[in-house]
């Protein structure tokens, strides 16, 4: 009975050693699949935040570009000297947005000074100076420190304020009637324009007019509210039932609606047209993309195209500058070796030369021109050469003998015979050369190298060789199966190793936490030493 007790306990404890390794498994398999998530979330994090981080970098860099800005000091030229000079670029930019300004006003009056129809902020050229004056603030406050634009806007206040005193002087006011009495003929564009006094009464017209359109619909407004409040007091007044006051009720919240309803239709169909304009807009700004991109397209490839008439010209040029040399090298390779070894052969035709010669007074001219002798066969009308006219000659039976072997005509002069016959000669010593040369080496490999065995011999060592290949590849086949036979031996053994330490309790083991009261690095230490002892055992 202690046996089985001590049996169902041992069941036990492991049934609850399996529970809790099954149960670490699964805290492991979650943290694991929670870590893998929070992973993912940071990168998705680290990614939305690529953007915001180089928007922020861009703007450092221009906010230090501005602060060393600011650490220049800028200066004015003074309102009284009327010499011109460079000014500074932030006062060129101020001034530059503060004419759009003024032609951005001068856009939103001049329609009504003319009695034209008011314009909206969505008309296109009212949005267009608009868009201009805004951009060019934006500029300005891109590129300029506040510090320098603030004084370029004092140093233009004081010279509108200069030009305002000087208008204003006595000297300033004759000035001008001088200068209106001395132009009455002006164009009509300029006697066009409205005086002040003018924009003022036709502003106000309007103003009238407004403020007597304004008056029924006043009138209108007061009668509907009243109305209304009558009605309500009627409808507090009677004792009307639960349901037909929430009908009422109903009924005017549903005119409220409706009346709400009109509205959203007039803003929904102001904002489809507003959204067509800039449809439109967008088409135009991608068409003109498009234009530039091409543009700049062709001045790539243009560019690229004076790149290489550039280097080619470069490469030209060098080569120019480099054929003199060329030239030289060329004919001291090919032309010098050549006359040298032609100096000897045209000495010989010289001295030939020179001997012919010496035989010309023994000619008789008569025999030359008669093209019958006195005998039976006659001349040939082919003049003969000259050591066919002389065969007691030393030298005729030989030139006749390799003008026959050359496959020359008899009738070639020695001039035109012995340069062939030369470079024949110089190819044939050529020949020879290589020839005895060939032969040398020949005769130089089968003194150098040692004799070899015979054929018996040879055959001999082959099958020695393959005897000694049969009796290592069996020693190495009886080798492979002792090894197997021990394997065979130690599967069991291996088996139960591997078991037990795949069984181990370790093996859902974190950093940082205990596992059956070992850490993570005690679990790798153990199993070193398990590794080093299996090792032992498998040698």
């Amino acid at each position: 009975m202690s046996s089985l007790e001590l049996m169902e306990r041992e069941a036990e404890a492991q049934d609850m050693a399996m529970e809790q390794a099954l149960q670490s498994i699964q805290d492991t398999q979650r943290r694991a699949l929670l870590l893998r998530a929070q992973a993912g979330a940071m990168r998705r994090q680290q990614r939305g935040l690529q953007d915001p981080v180089q928007r922020l970098q861009n703007q450092l860099k221009r906010l230090q570009d501005i602060e060393r800005k600011a650490t220049v000091d800028i200066t004015f030229r003074p309102l009284s000297s009327a010499s011109l000079g460079l000014e500074p670029v932030v006062l060129g930019d101020v001034r530059t947005a503060c004419t759009l300004r003024t032609q951005f006003l001068q856009n939103l009056l001049v329609p009504q000074a003319k009695g034209g129809s008011i314009l909206t902020p969505r008309d296109d050229h009212f949005g267009a100076s608009y868009q201009q004056w805004l951009s060019s603030v934006e500029t300005l406050l891109t590129n300029h420190p506040p510090g320098h634009i603030l004084a370029s806007l004092e140093h233009l206040a004081e010279e509108r304020e200069a030009e305002i005193r000087s208008l204003c002087s006595p000297d300033g006011l004759q000035d001008t009637e001088i200068t209106r009495s001395q132009a009455p003929d002006q164009p009509d564009s300029s006697r066009a324009l409205p005086s002040m006094v003018h924009l003022i009464q036709e502003g106000w017209r309007d103003v009238g007019m407004l403020i007597a359109q304004r008056g029924p619909l006043l009138k209108e407004h007061q009668i509907l509210t009243q109305r209304l409040q009558g009605l309500m007091e009627e409808v507090k007044k009677c004792a009307l039932e639960s349901s037909e006051r929430q009908a009422l009720v109903l009924g005017l919240r549903g005119c409220g609606l409706w009346a709400e309803l009109k509205a959203l239709r007039a803003q929904s169909q102001e904002l489809e047209e507003v959204a067509g304009r800039r449809q439109l807009l967008l088409q135009e700004l991608q068409a003109k993309q498009q234009r530039i991109l091409h543009w700049r397209r062709l001045v790539e490839e243009t560019q690229e195209q004076i790149r290489l008439l550039i280097k080619g010209n470069s490469a030209s040029k060098t080569r120019l500058c480099r054929s003199p040399a060329e030239v030289l090298a060329l004919l001291q390779r090919k032309v010098v070796p050549t006359s040298e070894a032609v100096a000897p052969q045209s000495q010989k035709l010289l001295h030939c030369l020179e001997e012919e010669a010496r035989h010309l007074p023994h000619l008789l001219l008569d025999t030359l021109l008669r093209h019958s002798p006195g005998g039976l066969q006659p001349l040939p009308t082919v003049l003969p050469s000259i050591y066919q006219l002389h065969p007691t000659s030393p030298r005729s039976s030989s030139l006749i003998v390799l003008s026959h072997r050359l496959g020359l005509p008899a009738g070639k002069a020695p001039e035109l015979l012995l340069p062939k016959a030369a470079s024949l000669r110089q190819e044939l010593l050529f020949l020879q050369d290589q020839q005895s040369l060939r032969s040398w080496d020949l005769l130089h490999m089968k003194t150098s190298l040692p004799p070899g065995p015979s054929t018996q011999e040879l055959l001999q060592i082959r099958a020695a060789r393959e005897k000694e290949q049969k009796e290592n590849l069996g020693q190495a086949l009886k080798q492979l199966e002792n090894l197997l036979k021990q394997a065979l031996e130690r599967i069991p053994e291996l088996q139960g190793v591997v078991g037990d330490w795949w069984e181990q309790p370790g093996q859902a083991a974190l950093s940082g936490e205990l596992c059956q009261g070992l850490s993570l690095p005690q679990w790798r230490l153990r199993w070193v030493q398990a590794q080093g002892i299996l090792q032992q055992l498998c040698r």
